[in-house]
């Protein structure tokens, strides 16, 4: 078997300091900076209820758009519990939001 010959790349020319000096400016305006999160412990949550109480549940969570944790979260956050701003958004992985 013969053996694979490489592409010849052409000598370009490198960059000169103030071309590298301006995509890094463009750039560092175009981006927003970066807000860490900090860190925060989970637990989990386990709640028995009636069948019903979860169809309805599932099924109000899902005409609004949103998900039962974030139903709930909500909920909590009318009646006056303190919830993390997190718990109120939607951190379903990307991977099973699109497989649904």
């Amino acid at each position: 078997m013969a053996a694979k010959q490489l592409k010849r790349v052409r000598n370009a020319a490198a960059p000169s300091p103030a071309a590298l000096r301006q995509v890094v400016s463009e750039g560092s305006r175009a981006l927003p900076p970066a807000v860490p999160r900090r860190a925060r412990r989970t637990v989990l949550v386990n709640v028995k209820m009636a069948e019903e109480s979860a169809i309805a549940l599932a099924k109000q969570a899902a005409a609004e758009g949103i998900t039962q944790k974030q139903f709930i979260c909500r909920a909590l956050a009318a009646a006056g519990v303190p919830v993390d701003p997190l718990d109120l958004e939607d951190r379903t992985p990307r991977r099973r939001v699109e497989a649904a």
